[in-house]
């Protein structure tokens, strides 16, 4: 039994010996592979991936019943991403930008009633309204973290959300930008 506690401690040295050689070379390996870096400080963000809106709208307007509208953004915005999706049952079109500052807006058009909206099921309260360019948008903000605040507008012949981390100033930009752009009509 005397000699079962100096075994135990050689033993244990050996296995960490074995996981530290292991270690390194698994850090060696993945070092000249390239496959990982260590970048140490704040991360910068890098250039907007830009998609091409207009296109999509294009598309969408020949798939949606209602007509579309590709706003025109304030200078330095960028379209960053689109798709197609659903809003309270109905056919929805997306356009996310980036905004000049960096913040995030994102426009969904759809045909659902305006009273079925915001349709995603995040926890969101009403908090009235603001008039831009004399169409009224209701405002809806979050009542828990990681959720988006959103603003629901009746164009007439469509509904529109905006919704993201932009200011007030920007959400009011891109919904004046939205009411005035001329719809694309629809095939169907």
């Amino acid at each position: 039994m005397a000699n079962e506690k100096p075994r135990i401690l050689q033993d244990s040295r050996d296995m960490i010996l074995t996981l530290v050689v292991m270690f390194v070379g698994v850090a060696v390996t993945i070092g000249f592979t390239g496959l990982c870096s260590f970048n140490p400080g704040k991360p910068e963000n890098g250039p907007v991936r830009e998609v091409d809106a207009n296109a999509f709208l294009d598309m969408e307007s020949r798939r949606v019943p209602y007509p579309v509208r590709l706003p025109e953004v304030p200078e330095g915005w960028t379209a960053n991403s689109t798709r197609a999706g659903m809003a309270a049952g109905h056919q929805s079109t997306i356009v996310g930008f980036v905004t000049a500052s960096g913040a995030f807006a994102q426009v969904t058009q759809t045909d659902a009633p305006a009273d079925e909206l915001p349709a995603d099921e995040k926890p969101r309260r009403a908090d009235g309204s603001t008039n831009v360019s004399g169409v009224e948008w209701k405002k809806f903000v979050p009542t828990e973290d990681n959720v988006r605040r959103v603003w629901v507008g009746d164009l007439g012949d469509s509904r529109a959300l905006v919704e993201g981390t932009a200011s007030d100033e920007e959400f009011s930009q891109l919904a004046k930008a939205l009411q005035e752009a001329t719809p694309k009509k629809t095939a169907k």
